[in-house]
C-alpha cells in the first residue's frame, strides 16, 4: 500500500476533508524525513511481482508512472510471497523450495543475502509499528519463524496450525485490544484455524475455527475485523478485539480466492477470483462493540472483471490505483479505483502470484532513541487517515448505489 495524492479522495469529501487527509500524509512524510533514505524503492514510484519471468521464479519492478516494467530480479527457490522494508529499500522474499527468505536491494536490484526460514516458507510479513521483525509462514514445517531483519538472524520458531499458507499483521490502529502488542493473523489451511501470535511475546494467544481451510488473510488498518479467504471459496469475517468468527460475507462459485488487499480509506476489501476472472469487491464489515450484533453487510458492493486469471491485487495506501496479477496470461494489469478504468496492461512473464505496492514517502523503522516520536507522528497519520477515510465512506457507498452495482474496465 501506498499514501500518495491528496486530490482525488478530497473532491469526495469537500474542504474539511481533504484537510484531514493532506493534514495525515503530511504527517507521515514529517516521519519519514526524520533521518531517512528516500530510496527509489517504495510506491507510488514502484511495484514489486513475484513469479515473472521465463523462469516464474523472478521479482519484476514495475516504475507506476511511467506504467512499464524497469527491472528483474533472479531470486530462484519458487518464491512465493513478498514484503517491504518500512523505507522501501529492501525486499524481502520467500524462497519455498530453498527454505530460506532472499533480502533484494531494491535500488541496486541485488540479492544481498538470505536468511533462514523454517521448511516451506510461503509468506512473509513485516511488523513495522513496535518490533520491525519478519514473521514467516512456513507451510511444511507447521512454524511462522521471526527474523530480525536488521541483525540478520532468526529470533524465535512458533508452532501454529497445520500447513500455515499466509500471514498478515493487526496494527496498533486496527482495533486490536492491546494496541501495544500488535497481533500476527496465521491461516492454516489444513487445520482449519487462524493462529493468532503476540508479535511483542512472540507466542500464540489465541486460535479461531475458520471453516473450509483458510488460504489468506488481509488485516485493515482500522474497523476491527480482519478477512479470511479460504479453499471452498468463501470469505470469513473475524473480530479482532475478541477473537471469534463472525460469520461468512461472500461464497464464490468455484476454487480458492487469490491473494486479497484492502482500500485504507473506504475500508473495501478486493477479492481475486481466478476461476470466475473477477475481482470482487466488499463493503466492510464491523464486529459490534461490547457484544453487539456484528453488521455484515450485502456482499459483493461490485464485480471488475478481469481476465487471465487474477491471483493477487493491490491498492495503493490513498486508494487511487490498483493492480492485479494475472497468473494465467503472465501480466499485471493497473486500473483506477474510482473509475474502474484500466489504465495499463504489463507484460510480466512466468506466472505472477503476488504483488505489492509500499509507502510514500517511506516511513523510518523504529529506532532506540527518537522512536517515540516518529511513531507518534506515523500513528498519527495514519488516524487522520481512517477518520478521513469514515468521511469518505459515506460518499463512496451512496456513489456504489448510484453505479448500481457493478463496475468493469
Amino acid at each position: 500500500m501506498s499514501a500518495g495524492r491528496c486530490g482525488r479522495g478530497a473532491g469526495r469529501a469537500g474542504w474539511s476533508l481533504r484537510l484531514a487527509l493532506c493534514f495525515g500524509i503530511a504527517a507521515i512524510g514529517l516521519a519519514a524525513s526524520a533521518g531517512v533514505i528516500h530510496a527509489d524503492g517504495g510506491a507510488p514510484n514502484l511495484a514489486y511481482v513475484v513469479g515473472g519471468g521465463a523462469s516464474r521464479t523472478g521479482l519484476v519492478i514495475i516504475d507506476i508512472a511511467k506504467r512499464r516494467v524497469t527491472g528483474q530480479v533472479t531470486i530462484g527457490g519458487d518464491p512465493h510471497g513478498l514484503a517491504l522494508s518500512l523505507d522501501g529499500r529492501f525486499v524481502y522474499v520467500t524462497q519455498t523450495a530453498l527454505d530460506r527468505l532472499a533480502v533484494v536491494d531494491a535500488r541496486t536490484l541485488r540479492v544481498t543475502t538470505t536468511l533462514p526460514a523454517g521448511h516451506g516458507p510461503v509468506a512473509v510479513a513485516l511488523e513495522g509499528a513496535v518490533s520491525g521483525d519478519l514473521f514467516v509462514a512456513d507451510a511444511a514445517a507447521n512454524t511462522v519463524t521471526v527474523l530480525d531483519p536488521r541483525q540478520l538472524r532468526v529470533l524465535a520458531t512458533i508452532p501454529v496450525g497445520q500447513y500455515p499458507m499466509s500471514v498478515a499483521v493487526a496494527s496498533p490502529t486496527s482495533g486490536i485490544s492491546n494496541p501495544n502488542d500488535p497481533e500476527i493473523y496465521v491461516a492454516n489451511a489444513q487445520s482449519a484455524t487462524i493462529s493468532v501470535i503476540s508479535a511483542t511475546r512472540r507466542q500464540v494467544v489465541a486460535t479461531i475455527p475458520a471453516p473450509g481451510g483458510p488460504v489468506g488473510v488481509v488485516v485493515p488498518g482500522a474497523d476491527g475485523v480482519a478477512y479470511v479467504a479460504t479453499r471452498a471459496g468463501t470469505i470469513l469475517a473475524l473480530s479482532l478485539a475478541d477473537h471469534r468468527l463472525l460469520g461468512t460475507l461472500l461464497q464464490l462459485r468455484s476454487g480458492a480466492p487469490g491473494a486479497m488487499d484492502y482500500d485504507a480509506l473506504t475500508g473495501e476489501i478486493y477479492v481475486p477470483d481466478p476461476a470466475g476472472e473477477v475481482i470482487w469487491v466488499l463493503r466492510p464489515a464491523r464486529a459490534g462493540a461490547g457484544g453487539a450484533v456484528p453488521v455484515l453487510p450485502a456482499e459483493p458492493a461490485r464485480g471488475l472483471p478481469i481476465s487471465g486469471g487474477p491471483a493477487a491485487v493491490a491498492i495503493t495506501f490513498e486508494g487511487s490505483l490498483g493492480f492485479v496479477a494475472e497468473r494465467d496470461a503472465g501480466q499485471v494489469l493497473i486500473f483506477d479505483v474510482a473509475t474502474h478504468q484500466t489504465l495499463a496492461t504489463l507484460g510480466v512473464g512466468g506466472a505472477p502470484r503476488a504483488i505489492m505496492t509500499g509507502a510514500y514517502p517511506p516511513v523510518p523503522a523504529p529506532t532506540a532513541t527518537g522512536a517515540g516520536w516518529t511513531l507518534g507522528w506515523v500513528l498519527g497519520g495514519v488516524v487522520i487517515l481512517a477518520l478521513a477515510g469514515f468521511g469518505l465512506r459515506w460518499f463512496a457507498i451512496r456513489g456504489f448505489h448510484l453505479r448500481s452495482g457493478t463496475g468493469g474496465h
